[in-house]
């Protein structure tokens, strides 16, 4: 899909799109690039002055000290709302279903963004063959559970408000669930090669608060990673005011600020907000994500169908309890919206599409000042 920033290519036709690497170094560069085809720590041998040392210690044997010591949340029965399953820990703080049509919305989501990074789909960041790796918010576990097996000597764990993964995953995942990343992780600080976050926003309430405890369990050099999709829908041919696809994304975007966990994702704040927490070689990218297969070119087809797809999936799922909880909302009224969405969404006249957000953050080798 729309490029590798480090390698940038053709610009799709018609679509404009601008890809900005920012260091804390020096100022932000802008270009148009698309692509054409509380806790006990965890690890205490491990010298953070060499984030390395030790590193045959841990490859295998890591994993298997950290489950078990830490006591999970007590069972909390799921519930049911307008025909929709519910986690039932920290009930109502995130409005998405955990049921099986929704791991498998989940699931596409991954699809849709492996296939639109260039390169290695799972991981920008730099990171060791033998990294410890913590996937924040990682939904059924699917990219945990891709990343274990690419990387067989290092260790992946998984945190989630559903215990939704598979038991049966690689030896060197894991998963903490049902856990919530916005309170004490007891997972071990200054100990993490690499954490990811993927599709994020509507699920936090303070990013600054969340990047201090990334920012805490990272081990010095080591890189956080986030990644989201800005839903507000784009076209350069049209205005989209009037149009059910805007209306969705304002009901949506209104609906998860009134409920304190906004899923609009604004770019000038996030590099504000890891800045002022410490990290450094911030480097953010833009890869475009059409609505439906509209572009000529094969790649751009192939990730706008299955975009597609997941949009689909999503235009209902996604405002069904944000819409009945804040506005009163029925579920037949949420269908309709979703249903006219969806007309346009298939509608290859209109060249909508949306803004995958990917940034890379390190954590620096040394405080400042040493």
């Amino acid at each position: 899909m729309f490029s590798n920033h480090r390698h940038p290519a053709q610009p799709l036709q018609g679509t404009a799109t601008t890809t900005i690497t920012t260091t804390t170094n020096g100022s932000p560069q802008s270009q148009l690039v698309y692509a054409s085809s509380d806790a006990s720590r965890i690890g205490q041998n491990v010298d953070t002055h060499n984030p390395h040392a030790g590193d045959s210690a841990r490859s295998n044997n890591d994993h298997n000290l950290m489950p078990s010591q830490y006591k999970l949340p007590e069972q909390h029965p799921r519930h049911i709302e307008n025909g929709r399953t519910y986690h039932g820990y920290r009930k109502g703080v995130y409005m998405l279903p955990c049921d099986d049509e929704e791991q498998d919305r989940l699931d596409l989501f991954h699809k849709v963004i492996t296939e639109a990074r260039v390169g290695d789909g799972l991981i920008y960041a730099p990171h060791p063959p033998n990294a410890r790796v913590l996937d924040l918010g990682c939904g059924t576990g699917i990219w945990a559970i891709d990343v274990a097996n690419k990387y067989p000597d290092g260790f992946v764990a998984g945190m989630d408000l559903a215990d939704i993964q598979p038991e049966n995953c690689p030896k060197n995942c894991d998963f903490y669930a049902p856990r919530d990343f916005e309170y004490p992780w007891a997972l071990g600080e200054d100990y993490w090669d690499l954490i990811h976050m993927q599709m994020g926003s509507g699920s936090v309430t303070s990013w600054p608060s969340l990047y201090r405890r990334v920012f805490n369990h990272l081990r010095p050099g080591g890189w956080f990673e986030q990644v989201e999709i800005d839903f507000e829908p784009r076209c350069e041919e049209r205005s989209l005011e009037n149009t059910a696809m805007h209306k969705w994304y304002q009901y949506l975007k209104q609906a998860t600020e009134m409920s304190a966990r906004p899923i609009a994702h604004s770019v000038s704040e996030t590099m504000a907000a890891l800045e002022k927490q410490g990290f450094v070689n911030i480097d953010h990218q833009i890869v475009g994500l059409p609505l439906n297969p509209w572009h000529h070119d094969e790649h751009e087809k192939k990730v706008g169908r299955w975009y597609n797809l997941a949009i689909s999936e999503s235009v209902e799922t996604m405002i069904l309890a944000p819409l009945h909880r804040v506005w009163g909302f029925s579920k037949e009224q949420v269908q309709q919206l979703a249903l006219e969405v969806k007309r346009e969404a298939y509608n290859k006249e209109i060249r909508a599409y949306n803004i995958l957000h990917i940034y890379q953050a390190m954590k620096p080798e040394s405080p400042p000042g040493n």
